[in-house]
């Protein structure tokens, strides 16, 4: 079976051409054919790696996302435990003085700063608290 080919006419670079001369002549193949393999495999790559590509980049942003919203569901989680604890305790006591309401609000400038910390991506101390522990290791 005879293939039809259309004739093309191709302007290389000097250094190009030596090397595509010396390419033909140690593999044994036409110069015509050493170009079709290489157009073939230029023009196959610029094609199919398109929708993969893209597909990826946009696997990799949603991996980012879900990092990102585990983290902060576990902190939502372990400021929530914080804050039922604190209200129940606070709530045991009966009467609230000057002094209590002082370090009620310097354990409250404590939480923020450590949220504001972990909401940057820095990584929790240790706790002795075993319901924190416990909150901690389901992230």
């Amino acid at each position: 079976m005879k293939t039809y080919k259309t004739r093309h006419q191709l302007f290389l670079p000097e250094e190009m051409s030596r090397r595509l001369a010396q390419l033909a002549g140690t593999s044994g193949k036409a110069r015509s054919e050493i170009l079709v393999e290489a157009l073939d495999a230029w023009l196959n790559r610029r094609e199919a790696p398109k929708g993969d590509e893209a597909i990826r980049a946009r696997l990799a942003r949603i991996e980012r996302q879900l990092d990102w919203l585990r983290r902060n569901e576990g902190l939502v989680w372990e400021i929530t435990a914080r804050m039922v604890r604190h209200q129940l305790i606070v709530g045991a006591q009966m009467s609230i003085s000057k002094e209590s309401e002082a370090k009620g609000a310097m354990l409250f400038a404590t939480l923020i700063d450590e949220v504001a910390d972990r909401l940057a991506g820095n990584a929790a101390e240790e706790s002795a608290d075993p319901a924190i522990r416990k909150l901690r290791s389901f992230q």
